[in-house]
C-alpha cells in the first residue's frame, strides 16, 4: 500500500494532460501536444527513467544494438518520416535513408525532439511539468471528468485527459527444472543486468534461451567485450530472425494486399493466397521481403478479419515464422551473426530444457533438453550462465493478473481494464479510449503502444505506432477546441 500525499493541482481551469511512459509512443504524443497546446496548459511527462524519450529498446549503450529499419523511415512524425536521418545528417554528416544504425542514435533523435518541443512549449507559456517516476494506478479523481494519477514516490497527480503509453512487457521467467531460482549466481532473469553479466568468466560457456533477436542482441554485447566462450541459442522451433535484403536491392512492390486476398476469409485462405504470392513474386525477379511489405498497410484488417479461434490458431502454429519474417536483422548485424555461426562461436539448437543442474558454487550448470522432433536422448551442455532470451513477454492478461503492484495490476483489479480474448493486450475504441472491464469507453483515459496488438496486430513498430500517438494527440486538441 502507498500513503499518497494530496494530490496536486496546478489550475483547475486551464486544460491538464498527462502522458504516462515516455518510450517512443509517449514522446510522440508529448511531442504534438508540446508543440499545439494551449498557454496556461499543464502537460505533465512521467516516466521513472533518467534519459527521456528512449524506453526500453533504445535505450541500450550499446553501439551493436542496431535497428531493424532503415533510418529513413524512422522519424517521429507522420508527415515527416525522414526526420530522423535528417536529424543524423546534420549531427554527423552523411547517412543514407537506406542506412541501419544503433538503436542508441535514436534515442538520443527522440531525447534532442522532444527538449526541442519542450522549450519552445515553455516560452509559449505551456506548463511541463516532468514526473520522474512511475505510476501504480489510475483512477477517478475528486470531480468528474478528472483522473488521479498515483505514483510510485507518493503523489497523485490531478489530470482531465491520461494517455498511458505503456510499452512492451518484461519477459517471462522460463521454468528451469533442478534449477535455483532465477537471480542466484549465473541464472541471468533480466538479459541487461549488466551487473550480472559483468561477472561471467570471459571464456565461459553461456546458454541464452531464446533465437531471436533479443538473444543475438546478447550475442553482439558479449562479442564486444571479448567473450570467448561458445555461445548456445537455445528454443523451441531453434528459428532465427531473417535479414534484409541487400541496401542495393531496391524494394520492388508487390501489389496491395487488400486486392490479392479479397477473396481470403480464413487463416488457412490467407495462407495460401500469401505463400503462392512469394512464389510468383520470386519468379519475377522479386522476393519475398516485398510481399511482407505489401501486406504490412492491411494487417490489422486482415487480423480483424479472422476470429478468436483462428487468431489462436495463428498464435500457436504461425507466429514464429511470421516473427522472423516480419521482424528482421539489419544485414551488418547478420554478417556477424553468420560468422560466429561458422566460427563455432555461437549455435543454434532446437528443443525444451528437461533440467538443469547446478555443479556446485560458481561452478555452473549441465543442462539437458529434449530436441525438437527426435525420440532420441537428450543433449547435454555444461555452461557458465544460463541468460533469458525469450524476449518481451506478449501475455498482458497473465502479467495483469500475477505481478502485483503494477499499474495493469491496479487498474485490472478496479476494473479499469479490458484485456482481449488472447490477452495480448488492451482495448481501445475507435478514438484510442481504454475500455473498462464492462467494454465501455472511458472519457480521457487513452492508450498508445504494443498493446495495440490485440486489435490491429501490426502495432508494435514505428511506422505505426506514431500514426496511432497522432490521431491521440489530435483527439486531444479538438477535444480541447470544443471544450474552450
Amino acid at each position: 500500500m502507498h500513503a499518497f500525499s494530496t494530490p496536486v493541482s496546478p489550475g483547475a481551469d486551464a486544460p491538464r494532460i498527462a502522458v504516462v511512459g515516455l518510450g517512443f509512443s509517449g514522446a510522440a504524443v508529448a511531442l504534438h501536444l508540446l508543440r499545439e497546446l494551449p498557454a496556461g496548459a499543464t502537460l505533465w511527462l512521467i516516466d521513472p527513467a533518467a534519459r527521456r524519450g528512449r524506453g526500453l529498446a533504445y535505450g541500450t549503450r550499446c553501439a551493436s544494438h542496431w535497428l531493424n529499419v532503415p533510418a529513413g523511415r524512422l522519424g517521429i512524425e507522420t508527415g515527416h518520416e525522414a526526420g530522423f536521418v535528417e536529424w543524423l545528417r546534420g549531427q554527423y554528416g552523411s547517412c543514407g535513408a537506406g542506412d541501419f544504425v544503433p538503436r542508441l542514435l535514436l534515442g538520443d533523435y527522440l531525447a534532442h525532439t522532444l527538449a526541442e518541443a519542450e522549450k519552445a512549449a515553455l516560452t509559449r507559456g505551456v506548463q511541463v511539468r516532468m514526473v520522474r517516476a512511475g505510476a501504480v494506478d489510475v483512477g477517478p479523481g475528486p470531480a468528474p471528468g478528472v483522473h488521479l494519477v498515483r505514483l510510485d514516490d507518493g503523489q497523485a497527480l490531478e489530470a482531465d485527459r491520461v494517455v498511458l503509453a505503456l510499452g512492451h512487457l518484461a519477459p517471462e521467467s522460463p521454468r528451469l527444472p533442478g534449477a535455483p531460482p532465477w537471480g542466484s549466481p549465473g541464472l541471468i532473469d533480466q538479459p541487461w543486468d549488466e551487473s550480472a553479466l559483468a561477472a561471467l568468466p570471459e571464456d565461459g560457456d553461456v546458454l541464452l534461451l531464446g533465437s531471436g533477436l533479443s538473444a543475438i542482441d546478447m550475442l553482439t554485447w558479449l562479442q564486444d567485450r571479448g567473450h570467448a566462450g561458445r555461445l548456445t541459442m537455445l528454443s523451441r522451433r531453434g528459428l532465427l530472425p531473417q535479414p534484409h535484403r541487400s541496401l542495393e536491392a531496391q524494394p520492388r512492390p508487390a501489389g496491395p494486399a487488400g486486392q490479392a486476398l479479397s477473396g481470403a476469409h480464413s487463416l488457412r485462405q490467407m495462407l495460401r493466397v500469401v505463400r503462392r504470392w512469394a512464389d510468383e513474386a520470386a519468379e519475377t525477379g522479386g522476393d519475398w521481403r516485398d510481399v511482407m511489405a505489401s501486406l504490412r498497410p492491411d494487417t490489422p484488417a486482415l487480423w480483424q478479419r479472422l476470429p478468436v479461434r483462428e487468431r489462436r490458431q495463428f498464435l500457436r502454429h504461425l507466429q514464429p515464422w511470421w516473427d522472423t519474417h516480419r521482424h528482421r536483422l539489419a544485414p551488418g548485424i547478420h554478417c556477424r551473426l553468420r560468422a560466429a555461426l561458422q566460427a563455432g562461436q555461437a549455435e543454434v539448437r532446437a528443443g525444451r530444457v528437461r533440467s538443469v543442474l547446478p555443479l556446485g558454487e560458481r561452478s555452473g550448470f549441465e543442462v539437458s533438453w529434449a530436441p525438437r522432433g527426435s525420440d532420441g536422448p537428450l543433449e547435454h551442455r555444461r555452461v557458465a550462465a544460463i541468460v533469458n532470451c525469450t524476449g518481451p513477454s506478449a501475455r498482458v492478461g497473465h502479467a495483469a493478473r500475477t505481478v502485483p503492484g503494477t499499474l495493469l495490476a491496479a487498474m485490472q483489479a478496479h476494473g479499469r481494464l479490458c484485456v482481449d480474448p488472447l490477452g495480448l493486450g488492451l482495448a481501445v475504441d475507435g478514438q484510442h479510449r481504454l475500455l473498462d472491464a464492462e467494454g465501455r469507453p472511458q472519457a480521457g483515459l487513452y492508450y498508445v503502444g504494443p498493446m495495440l496488438k490485440a486489435q490491429h496486430w501490426e502495432a508494435v513498430a514505428i511506422p505505426e505506432l506514431r500514426v496511432h500517438a497522432q490521431a491521440i494527440a489530435e483527439e486531444l486538441l479538438q477535444g480541447l477546441a470544443v471544450s474552450a
